[in-house]
């Protein structure tokens, strides 16, 4: 993609997400609303201009329900986080229904913007269609942790989970490229780069969660730290997930479902 069309884009989504703060903050907008504002239309245009096939599509939002699994489901046993929405049903007694579709259009967003703006912007059919069922079992298997712990091992208790849970994400992201062998700079330097403009929409979607009462930390006694912002006390690891979701992501989409490159 050439400079000037860079250029053009950035100042366009710089204006639509300006707006978009503006206007979900001043309506009050639930999560689900916010989600599709943020993430979901863009993905729309994203995967059009990017041309993205169903198979990858699939495959990225089966991908987006197993993290939905897993970092709701620890949420929800070690009280990190509540997120309230309409729908009190949760799946399992564990995930909230509504985050389901929340994280699902936040991981197809953060797929396309990085096959558009980071990568060559051709979808590995093959990896995508191949590999499915390893994401598949990567959610069961979260599934079946999670409920086990939370019916049977309720009294076991991991202190400061939060911070837990995000370096088993980077770990999991460091051992994959291990285990492929990827230790080019320069594709480190993309991952990262990419995380910091990935974490950009989740932030602000961080912020309408507070503001719009989608999700209330009141767990102190799981954070390492805590600070004031948005009219509430937020832990500092909800920051740092921020950052570390796209990161992990984009590798695990790179090195499980496109060409590793």
């Amino acid at each position: 993609m050439n400079t000037r069309r860079v250029v053009i884009s950035g100042a366009i989504a710089i204006l639509y997400y300006a707006l978009a703060w503006q206007m979900l903050s001043a309506f009050d907008a639930g999560i689900v609303a916010t989600a599709v504002v943020l993430f979901g239309l863009p993905s729309l245009l994203l995967g059009y201009y990017s041309y993205a096939p169903l198979p990858v599509i699939v495959s990225v939002a089966t991908f987006g329900l197993a993290i939905a699994v897993l970092l709701e489901g620890v949420a929800h046993v070690y009280g990190l986080w509540y997120t309230l929405g309409i729908d009190a049903g949760r799946l399992f007694g564990l995930v909230p229904t509504e985050v389901l579709i929340v994280t699902t259009l936040e991981v197809i967003f953060l797929v396309f913007l990085y096959e558009l703006f980071f990568d060559d912007g051709v979808y590995t059919t093959s990896n995508a269609r191949t590999r499915f069922g390893a994401i598949g079992v990567f959610g069961i298997g979260m599934i079946i942790l999670l409920s086990l712990h939370s019916l049977a091992l309720q009294k076991f208790f991991i202190a400061y989970s939060f911070a837990w849970v995000i370096g088993i994400i980077l770990a999991c992201s460091v051992a994959a490229l291990g285990v492929y062998r990827v230790y080019s700079v320069q594709f480190f330097d993309r991952l990262v780069y990419f995380a910091v403009l990935g974490a950009v929409p989740s932030l602000i979607a961080l912020s309408l969660a507070i503001t719009n009462t989608h999700k209330v930390f009141a767990n102190s006694s799981q954070y390492l730290s805590t600070v004031t912002a948005f009219g509430q006390s937020v832990p500092i690891e909800a920051f740092v997930l921020v950052f570390a979701v796209p990161f992990f992501v984009a590798t695990i989409y790179e090195l499980y479902l496109d060409d590793q490159a």
